[in-house]
């Protein structure tokens, strides 16, 4: 799969000269089976596909051949690289943040469609760039775009800073001399032998203690696939636009984005998967605060603020780029001209001149230009920050057979942890009401509240460290968690503890518990990597304090 930028804008993949193309106007995302997903960047001037005009951030199927026009401009086909086709190949690995990788790997520093990975028919594997932001790494170097680079089993691959190694590691082959098929087999039988006790062992037949206890079984239904989408916007401080009249000309011309409040633009839409857990049977669930709230600035690489902000100023620029006492009155009528050929480009001066226009005939203001002209400077002095809102929130269950994510359960936030020191959240199902296949939840009350000691009680996560496409059966459309072993490797601090072992995008939101008692000891929320990786996860007793401060203010 790979991903072409079309705009106006020198950065784009595709670029087209035209006054009446955006910066970024569309992207073109090539599939495995040979056709496209098209989607319009909510361009000024829109995309028709064989002469219909196509919805604004909805993507759409196109197939080579089909007459596409971004605003005047026509799609030259030649210009988009043939599919590369992968027949003669073992295996192929699609890599990045979007759902539709083999491999999802929901961070803000791996980019939708990263890389890919490939077996040749001789079993040889090689990794690919695809023009990534943050690059593919190579043993710590950087390899180039858009070339196949063949890669070894003991190499270290990074996406960004990013360590993938172990999650490709079951795709690649590994050198198998005769002595090592020996002892592959040897560990292969004790393996079978260790797999039927501890299966035994995980379906409560030897821990049941006459339903004392859950199983791990019972565990597993109660942990559940987050997926979530959310709006970006820019918010201008102090806004001096009446909110009728912002909100009016918002909904007119974007009609199909999630709220804005008064002074805020949206700027883009972005979607992501973690993990949740129910804490009781009125359909609440723990997760993290950046699954909550991922728009907050601490979850933001600083690199996307600064070309948000950077965006917003240049829009603000090239929407209001002079006041009328500067030129004359005749200003008004080009501003007017701008705005009914591009009303989009140019919705800061609608707000304006809509607002003056209001005023001045309920005689609420004598100077109609000079009320526009303080407008315009108010405007372009407000102190510009970035927001966002939740578009949508929903979860899917181990075991269901799901044909599309629509079938999901919607749910809404309901409490967030105060600051970033606690990443922790709370959900709720809409209909608040824990499903009956949940057989087991995380009641807050026999949460572990004490200190954790290293190295001392076995601990277990469940969670969905590889979004969708990794818990998803190709077959049955069901999905599974991840089921792992840890332990909690340092004392821990105030607020968090580390746990040994990786913690991938799509985790976060994960329960640790203690395997013996099945108390809750912390939330999954992170990770880092210094030679070996690590978790990291807020201790239990902050969500026990949310839970309650929640439930009390009912």
């Amino acid at each position: 799969m790979k991903l072409f930028k079309i705009g106006s804008n020198s950065k784009c993949d595709i670029v087209l000269n035209s006054p009446y193309v955006s910066g970024l106007h569309a992207e073109l995302t090539s599939l495995p089976e040979g056709n496209f997903i098209l989607e319009d960047k909510n361009s000024t001037n829109g995309t028709t596909v064989n002469g219909k005009k196509i919805e604004g951030a909805k993507e759409i199927t196109v197939v080579r051949g089909d007459k596409i026009v971004f605003g005047d401009t026509p799609l030259n086909w030649n210009a988009i690289p043939q599919h590369e086709k992968f027949t003669d190949c073992k295996k192929v690995l699609n890599i990045g943040s979007n759902f539709r990788n083999e491999l999802q790997i929901t961070d803000p520093y791996v980019s939708r469609y990263h890389a890919i990975l490939k077996i040749d028919k001789n079993g040889k594997p090689y990794i690919k760039d695809l023009k990534s932001k943050n690059g593919v790494l190579l043993n710590g170097i950087k390899i180039p775009a858009n070339q196949w680079v063949p890669i070894k089993y003991k190499d270290t691959v990074n996406l960004g800073n990013i360590d993938i190694t172990d999650q490709i590691k079951g795709v690649i082959p590994v050198p198998c001399p005769w002595l090592k098929i020996v002892a592959a087999v040897v560990i292969a039988a004790a393996v079978l032998v260790g797999g039927y006790f501890g299966y035994r062992a995980l379906n409560g037949t030897e821990i049941g203690l006459g339903g004392a206890k859950p199983t791990i079984a019972d565990v597993r239904t109660s942990v559940v696939y987050v997926t979530a989408s959310f709006q970006l916007n820019t918010r201008f401080e102090d806004c001096p636009i009446h909110p009728e009249i912002w909100n009016a000309v918002i909904r007119a011309h974007y009609p199909n984005i999630g709220n804005c409040d008064t002074g805020e633009l949206p700027v883009q839409i972005q979607s992501y998967s973690a993990t949740a857990f129910f804490l009781d049977r009125e359909g609440r669930m723990a997760t993290n605060r950046h699954v909550a709230s991922p728009w907050e600035l601490e979850y933001l690489p600083a690199s996307e603020r600064a070309e948000i902000r950077t965006e917003m100023e240049k829009m603000v620029n090239e929407q209001l780029p002079l006041e009328i006492n500067q030129v004359g009155r005749d200003l008004v009528d080009t501003y007017n001209a701008a705005y009914q050929m591009s009303p989009t480009k140019f919705m800061l001066w609608g707000m304006i001149y809509t607002q003056a226009q209001n005023l001045y005939a309920q005689g609420k203001i004598s100077d109609f230009y000079g009320y526009i002209d303080s407008l315009i400077r108010q405007l372009k002095n407000c102190k510009r920050s970035i927001t966002g809102n939740m578009l949508s929130i929903s979860v899917g269950y181990a075991g269901i057979n799901y044909t599309h994510e629509d079938e999901y359960d919607r749910c809404d936030v309901v409490a967030v942890s105060p600051s970033d020191d606690m990443d922790i959240a709370i959900l709720q199902l809409n209909k608040k009401r824990t499903p009956d296949i949940v057989k087991f939840v995380f009641s807050p009350e026999n949460f572990f509240t004490g200190t954790l000691e290293p190295q001392k009680d076995k601990l277990m996560w469940i969670g969905y460290p590889r979004g969708n496409m990794m818990a998803r059966d190709q077959i049955t459309h069901s999905i599974e968690p991840q089921i792992r072993n840890t332990v909690c490797s340092k004392v821990p601090s105030k607020y968090s503890f580390e746990f040994q072992g990786e913690s991938l995008g799509g985790a976060s939101g994960s329960p640790i518990f203690n395997a013996e008692t099945f108390q809750l000891v912390g939330v999954l929320w992170g990770g880092y990597t210094t030679g070996a990786t690590y978790g990291l996860a807020c201790q239990a007793k902050y969500l026990k304090r949310l839970y309650d401060e929640e439930v009390g203010n009912i």
